[in-house]
């Protein structure tokens, strides 16, 4: 549906963002910048996620030559539930905690973005929030849960798309945004600013409008 009009570099080593941006017809290069999310130095779950998502950009555009000329995208999304930041679970235990806090209740889960054009030095950031709840789980669930692969490389220790989504009795606003990228919102801008354009229709479409 989209196609890409400038050099665009994704500094995300997320699988769920290459395919959320692969399944627009983006084409994009990956630069995985390192970034280590609990060092973003701020609270303010807005504010958070945007530092880290231009951490991760400025580390992904120090690793990359200068010499041509490209548009940077970093995000970075965090859950967040009574004030409290969950990132990613560093095991089984931070695991079954953070799911018993979310379990029955309302979390909210943001994600920043940030986009940088070199070398013209213009930069955009914004944030997306949604509300995600949480059926009532039981320890039996939780410990099934813990014991797959999933939880380990997601804020808040679930995942929206994979067998999480049996976790989850509701959403409101962007489904995209709790898999890790706000879509219709990041679209827009990147139509904006002129990065990407819609695509036009192929062979056999033309063929049948003539």
């Amino acid at each position: 549906m989209y196609r890409a009009k400038k050099d665009l570099i994704l500094a995300s080593a997320s699988p769920r963002r290459r395919e959320l941006l692969s399944r627009m017809g983006i084409k994009f290069s990956i630069v995985t910048s390192g970034v280590e999310e609990t060092l973003c130095g701020e609270l303010d779950p807005a504010v958070h996620t945007r530092n880290c998502a231009r951490a991760k950009v400025d580390r992904a555009a120090s690793m990359v030559g200068a010499d041509r000329e490209f548009w940077f995208l970093g995000v970075d999304t965090i859950v967040v539930i009574d004030g409290l930041i969950l990132g990613k679970p560093k095991g089984k235990d931070q695991a079954r905690e953070f799911l018993g806090r979310l379990s029955g209740n309302w979390h909210k889960v943001v994600s920043g973005y940030h986009l940088f054009h070199r070398p013209g030095a213009e930069r955009v950031s914004n944030s997306v929030s949604s509300r995600v709840l949480i059926k009532k789980l039981g320890a039996d669930e939780i410990e099934a849960y813990v014991s797959t692969k999933e939880p380990y490389d997601k804020a808040g220790a679930y995942a929206a798309q994979g067998i999480g989504a049996g976790l989850i009795k509701e959403i409101q606003g962007s489904y995209t945004n709790v898999v890790g990228l706000p879509l219709a919102e990041l679209i827009d801008e990147m139509m904006r600013l002129e990065i990407i354009e819609l695509a036009g229709p192929g062979p056999r479409e033309r063929i049948a409008r003539e």
